[in-house]
C-alpha cells in the first residue's frame, strides 16, 4: 500500500503473513465492533464502509438520520436489549435481515413501508423459501419492536403471502420411518430417535445434549434457537441412548460433562456441517431421497431432519385432540416443544405448567417403529 495513503476514520490496517486486511473498527462502552472492508482502492470499498458505517452508527457518512426513519430503528433495535438478548445464531440471521432492510429501504420512513413493498421484498427471494420466511420472520420481529416505540403504527409484515418450503415441516411417514431406524447407520439412528422422541431441532440434539444439562431423566435445555428453558423428560429409547454413549466415552477415558453425549462414527462430537453432510449421504444411500433436489417425483414425499420434529408434534397432537380437556391442548404442544406462541404451536400441531406436563407427554407418543436391538433392552421382530 503506498505510504502516503491516509485511511479514513475507523479503517485499521493490519498485515498477516505478507497480506493487508482492512476493518472498519469502533469500541463503544469497551465493546468492539469490527467489519471486514476490502481494499480502499477496489471499487467495493466506499459501499462496505458505507454499510458498516450505517450497522455501527446507523446512517452512512454525510447522511441525515430521520427519529421515525428505517435506519433509526434498525439503529436502535441493535442498541436494545432485545436484540442483545438474542442467541447468537439467532443474532447472525436477524443482522442478516436487518442489513436487507437496509439496502432496500434504508432512506425511507420507517411508517413508508407497505405490505406491498414487503411482498415485493419477500418474492424476490422466493426461490428460496427457506430463506425468505426467515428473513420475513426477522423483519417482522423488527417493525414489532419498533411499533410501541413509535416507529410505525401498524406491522407491514402481516398477512403477507408466504411460499412453503417443499417438505420442510412433512411429518415423516412410518414406512420411511422404519426404513431409516432399521437400516441407517447407528450414529445417524442415535440422532434421528432423540430428535423424534424430544421434538427438539437439530443443533440442540447435536450441540446440546450433555450431562451437564441432564439432571436424573429430565433434560434441561436452553434452545439455541428461542433462548427458551424447555425441561424435556427422556424417553426410555433415549436414555438407554445415551448410556451407550457414555459406555464409548468412558472405555476411551473421556471425563467432560460438557461434551456433547451424541457422535459421530468416529466418536466425535458432531459439527452442524458434519451431521447435514452425514445426514444427506444417508438418506441417499437408504434411497429415501434422490442426489438432487430436482430429481423428486410429483408429490413424493421429501425427508427433512426438521420433519422429525413436526412428526413428535403431530403425534402428541393426534393424542391431545381426542379428549383436549384431559390431555391440556395446544398447551401441551407448546409446552414439549419450548414455543411461548400459539402461532408457533400451531404451525406444528394445527388439531391440536411444564415439567409436569412434559413428563405426562411422553406417555402420549407411540412407540416409533421397531428399535433395533443394539440400543438396549428391544428386540427387533
Amino acid at each position: 500500500m503506498a505510504a502516503d495513503l491516509r485511511l479514513e476514520r475507523y479503517v485499521q490496517r493490519k498485515i498477516r503473513a505478507g497480506r493487508e486486511f482492512f476493518y472498519f473498527r469502533v469500541v463503544k462502552q469497551g465493546k468492539e465492533e469490527r467489519h471486514a472492508l476490502p481494499h480502499p482502492f477496489s471499487a467495493e470499498y466506499r459501499s462496505s464502509y458505507d454499510t458498516a458505517h450505517r450497522k455501527v452508527f446507523g446512517t452512512a457518512p454525510g447522511e441525515s438520520e430521520s427519529p421515525t426513519g428505517i435506519a433509526a430503528m434498525i439503529h436502535q433495535h441493535r442498541e436494545s436489549e432485545r436484540y442483545r438478548k438474542l442467541p447468537r445464531q439467532s443474532k447472525t440471521l436477524r443482522d442478516l435481515a436487518l442489513a436487507l432492510m437496509t439496502e432496500r429501504w434504508g432512506k425511507f420512513e420507517a411508517a413508508a413501508i407497505r405490505p406491498v413493498h414487503v411482498q415485493a421484498l419477500y418474492d424476490s427471494l422466493s426461490n428460496r423459501p427457506a430463506t425468505a420466511n426467515r428473513r420475513l420472520d426477522d423483519i417482522s420481529a423488527t417493525f414489532s419492536w419498533g411499533k410501541p416505540r413509535g416507529f410505525v403504527d401498524v406491522n407491514p409484515c402481516s398477512k403477507i403471502d408466504r411460499v412453503l418450503s417443499e417438505g420442510a415441516y412433512e411429518p415423516w411417514p412410518d414406512e420411511a420411518l422404519q426404513t431409516l431406524i432399521t437400516k441407517g447407520k447407528k450414529e445417524i439412528v442415535k440422532v434421528a430417535l432423540v430428535a423424534i422422541y424430544t421434538g427438539q431441532r437439530r443443533g440442540d440434539v447435536t450441540q446440546r445434549l450433555s450431562d451437564c444439562s441432564i439432571d436424573g431423566a429430565t433434560w434441561y435445555l436452553q434452545q439455541g434457537k428461542t433462548g427458551n428453558g424447555v425441561p424435556v423428560p427422556l424417553h426410555p429409547v433415549v436414555l438407554s441412548i445415551l448410556d451407550l454413549e457414555r459406555t464409548d466415552r468412558r472405555k476411551a477415558g473421556l471425563v467432560d460433562p460438557r461434551r456433547p453425549l451424541l457422535t459421530n462414527s468416529r466418536g466425535q462430537p458432531w459439527t452442524p456441517s458434519g451431521f447435514g453432510a452425514s445426514w444427506r449421504t444417508e438418506l441417499i444411500r437408504l434411497g429415501l431421497r434422490p442426489q438432487r433436489k430436482d430429481e423428486y417425483e410429483d408429490e413424493a414425499f421429501a425427508p427433512t431432519f426438521h420433519g422429525l420434529r413436526h412428526t413428535n408434534a403431530t403425534q402428541i397432537a393426534n393424542a391431545v385432540a381426542r379428549n383436549p380437556d384431559v390431555f391440556g391442548g395446544i398447551q401441551r404442544v407448546k409446552s414439549m416443544l419450548g414455543h411461548l406462541s400459539d402461532k408457533m404451536a400451531r404451525h406444528y400441531a394445527r388439531r391440536a405448567e411444564v415439567e409436569a406436563m412434559n413428563v405426562e407427554t411422553l406417555l402420549l407418543i407411540p412407540e416409533i417403529g421397531n428399535t433395533p436391538a443394539w440400543i438396549g433392552n428391544m428386540s427387533e421382530e
